[in-house]
């Protein structure tokens, strides 16, 4: 199989971070890129009523008692007093809230506690930040047995061979290790003498 280039695909280049920390935000030139902050939770407070309500009325059972207690107030179909007729619909439909909005509530309790999580990148400040403020470009030390809430490139590994052991179990649910290995062409040596002069 021969090689081939996309000449149609705009190449995506990503710069280091290290020689731009003194610049404004945005005078970056990884400021086009999105942030790290994890989002899960599809409601807002002012959106929750009308989104709950769309989605719970995307339902054929909600639609169909809907439409029973429409027919209650046409006088000669109605069995029996029409407000009696809106109860049950009301009930699920409060019901269904409660329990979308306490699960959305627990979503974005989770995505809080992840994105605010401190990791160790590399720069002429400080070392520690939340996972949120990761951006595109940055140095990211990451240790043993930790979450890692982000798309990382391998550049070096603590194994001779350039070889690290991840799990993917929240992406995918498979608890089998993968092996990842060390972009090709990355001198350990060079690397570390390089980012070690920089924050000198």
């Amino acid at each position: 199989m021969t090689g081939f280039v996309v000449q149609d695909r705009p190449v995506r280049t990503v710069v280091s971070n290290l020689p731009f920390e003194d610049l404004k935000k945005r005078e970056q030139p990884n400021r086009r890129y999105e942030d790290n902050a994890i989002k899960t939770n599809k409601y807002r407070l002012w959106s929750f009523i009308p989104m709950n309500l769309f989605e719970q009325f995307h339902r054929m059972a909600n639609i169909y008692f809907v439409g029973l207690a429409i027919l209650n107030f046409v006088p000669v179909v109605n069995a029996f007093q029409p407000e009696v007729a809106l109860i049950p619909i009301c009930v699920i439909l409060a019901l269904t809230a409660v329990k979308d909005g306490w699960e959305d509530f627990r979503r974005y309790q989770t995505d809080q506690q992840l994105n605010n999580t401190p990791c160790f990148i590399f720069s002429r400040t400080t070392g520690l930040v939340r996972w949120k403020d990761v951006r595109v470009g940055d140095f990211v030390r990451v240790l043993s047995n930790e979450i890692i809430p982000a798309d990382i490139l391998l550049l070096h590994t603590s194994d001779p061979d350039g070889v690290c052991h991840m799990e993917t179990a929240n992406l995918d649910g498979e608890t089998s290790l993968k092996q990842r290995k060390v972009v090709p062409g990355f001198s350990a040596l060079v690397r570390a003498q390089s980012i070690t002069q920089y924050l000198r």
